[in-house]
């Protein structure tokens, strides 16, 4: 039986290593006054659609967005959330915590890179993006940071299980990362993508093939938000 669903894939609010320029990954640190506001506008536009399902990365970042969202609804959905590690943040190994402008660094046989890059989107234009991971996991001393595979593997996991879950026609939504949320989108247009803002909403397809067509990208709601 075809089954099509839409997933809304939200970037959590800002945090404090956002505002320091600092890699993230699977560490963690609070949201700022600003993204706590960020969660409660995306929440209130969000107020009039209803969703079958919610899920969460299990990192504290998307699930304090969540709660926000969630608070500023006034409704039950809560009590459908489930936090689904899969959706995690890509992991950086040893360099998490570290400056973003490490990322020059990466490719060390690259003059360009060296003094133009100061974030990962800026790195995805000169690399691809799975090569970026491979490259964090072959330059980091512990390896154990993520490569492409690693990465893909997580994350289909996680859309797979959403997918097994849902009915024809479902609206998900699925509080996540920036780097996840633009990985994905890259993926599926073959074009690349600036990260998407803080609390904004990225809108894909789903049908059971497992292909996603993306609909919308890096969408900043509020309350007369048309969705």
């Amino acid at each position: 039986m075809t089954q099509n669903i839409k997933l809304y894939l939200v970037r959590h609010g800002e945090t404090y290593f956002n505002t320091c320029q600092k890699i993230q990954g699977w560490s963690d640190s609070l949201l700022t006054k600003a993204g706590v506001n960020q969660a409660a506008i995306l929440g209130d536009g969000l107020k009039n659609l209803p969703f079958s399902k919610v899920y969460s990365s299990d990192l504290g970042r998307a699930k304090g967005t969540a709660d926000i969202v969630f608070s500023v609804r006034h409704d039950k959905m809560m009590d459908e959330l489930e936090i689904v590690p899969n959706f995690r943040e890509q992991f950086f190994g040893s360099f998490e915590g570290d400056n973003l402008n490490m990322l020059s660094q990466l490719f060390e046989d690259d003059d360009k890179l060296l003094s133009s890059v100061v974030n990962d989107s800026e790195l995805a234009k000169f690399k691809s993006e799975d090569d970026i991971m491979n490259q964090f996991k072959l330059v980091d001393p512990t390896h154990e940071a993520e490569n492409a595979s690693e990465f893909w593997k997580r994350v289909d996991q996680g859309f797979n299980y959403v997918y097994s879950k849902a009915h024809d026609g479902d609206k998900i939504l699925i509080i996540t990362h920036g780097a996840l949320i633009r990985k994905l989108a890259t993926r599926f247009t073959g074009t690349d993508h600036q990260n998407p803002d803080n609390a904004s909403l990225s809108i894909f397809e789903m049908d059971e093939t497992k292909c996603m067509k993306l609909v919308s990208y890096d969408q900043l709601v509020s309350r007369k938000s048309s969705l």
